[in-house]
């Protein structure tokens, strides 16, 4: 399984699909076979999500075949955790419609998935919440058309495949209320922007920690110049994840207390959480890749790979999406070794194969991953989303 975000208007996150990719990737699959239990542990999973520092379930778009619409083979689900889609061309029957109908009645929602509108779907449309229209396929001008005649029905529109801020922006102006696409694994990159004074000190900072032997007093001359950083490092120690009750009385004696790699990874992770205008589910997927890197370094037993580096080259690997500086020229201003440097810029090397790896099962393409890893990336995913969901509340 993998997960892909649904904005609204605010670049609010507000459901997740969930997506399927057999090894061939090519058959069909019915996520909603099983049990009534496995079922609310897949979205309980796959949807849980990190907001005003409580952990809440988002809704859910679920593929569902036309068989199991129109038998009652669906596991008893929460109609306020799932969205149901459907294609146009397996509803648009008596059959189907009755069967929406029904589900309707149950409170339950349903989106028309790669449409394209016909006048042979205006009773389908009368029933519909959501229309996804994939303005890939349609272009701007055939989206601008779809829109004109799908407002008579009052249905809530989907843009999806949205890869560029022009295309959101586009998609906004036209009327769409909720928005889903790459844009956020590819934020648009603004050519020769200054880099913030507080964003000079973190570099600076992962610079020096990077070192082979970095010096302490350094650390604390760098952390001093900023105090929300040094505000947050003494929280980050006093906090509960940290098991810490005593009083600190300086931060060479917190540096000492979290030890460099904690060291390493709070000023990456408090690096990232300073891009107010980034949308927070950036933040996570990077957070989840660093995550999964680490785990999968030290349970797979990569050669040559220690797993702190395997976390660094996962943080590394997008945070030039949420600085909006250039990858190789964010590369250039701290000191990393020669094979993380290749590693993150061109995913060369065993750390950028782990890393190609990891974003593969992310984005639910699995055949590029030996099936016999397949339990070790999953246990890794969902380990690794957890952690995520909770440093982001422990975080603010």
């Amino acid at each position: 399984m993998a997960r892909q975000p649904i904005f609204d208007r605010n670049l609010r996150v507000v459901a997740y699909e969930l997506l399927y990719r057999s090894d061939d990737e090519t058959k069909v699959a019915n996520v909603l076979n099983g049990q009534h239990a496995t079922c609310n542990v897949l979205i309980n999973a796959y949807s849980s999500v990190v907001d005003n520092q409580s952990l809440r379930q988002l809704p859910v778009f679920l593929n569902l075949p036309r068989q199991m619409l129109e038998t009652d083979s669906l596991p008893a689900l929460s109609p306020k955790q799932v969205v149901f889609e459907l294609h146009e061309e397996l509803a648009a029957n008596d059959v189907s419609i009755e069967s929406i109908k029904r589900y309707k009645r149950a409170g339950y929602r349903f989106a028309l998935d790669n449409f394209v509108y016909d006048r042979a779907f205006d009773e389908l449309l009368d029933h519909v919440d959501i229309v996804r229209l994939d303005i890939r396929k349609l272009g701007i001008a055939k989206t601008h058309d779809q829109v004109r005649l799908l407002k008579r029905f009052g249905t809530r529109l989907l843009a999806e495949k949205i890869e560029t801020h022009a295309e959101l922006e586009d998609c906004s102006g036209l009327g769409f209320h909720l928005f889903q696409g790459y844009f956020l694994k590819h934020p648009e990159i603004v050519a020769g922007r200054r880099i913030e004074s507080n964003e000079t000190i973190l570099l600076q900072l992962l610079s020096e920690l990077l070192k082979p032997e970095p010096k302490e007093k350094r650390l604390v001359e760098l952390i001093e110049q900023d105090p929300s950083l040094s505000y947050r490092l003494l929280s980050i120690v006093n906090s509960a994840a940290m098991s810490r009750k005593r009083k600190i009385d300086n931060l060479m004696e917190a540096l000492v207390i979290l030890g460099l790699t904690e060291v390493r990874k709070w000023v990456s992770l408090i690096a990232l959480s300073g891009q107010k205008s980034k949308p927070v589910e950036l933040t996570r997927q990077v957070l989840i890749t660093a995550s999964m890197c680490e785990q999968l370094a030290e349970e797979l037993k990569l050669p040559g790979i220690s797993p702190s580096t395997a976390f660094l080259c996962g943080m590394l690997d997008r945070i030039d999406a949420l600085l909006d500086i250039e990858k190789s020229a964010l590369i250039e201003q701290i000191a990393i070794s020669d094979s993380v440097k290749a590693a993150v810029i061109d995913h060369e090397g065993e750390l950028g194969q782990l890393l190609t790896q990891v974003s593969a099962f992310c984005d639910g393409f699995w055949n590029r991953i030996r099936i016999s890893d397949h339990p070790v990336y999953h246990r890794a995913n969902l380990d690794a989303i957890d952690w995520a969901n909770r440093t982001l509340a422990m975080m603010g």
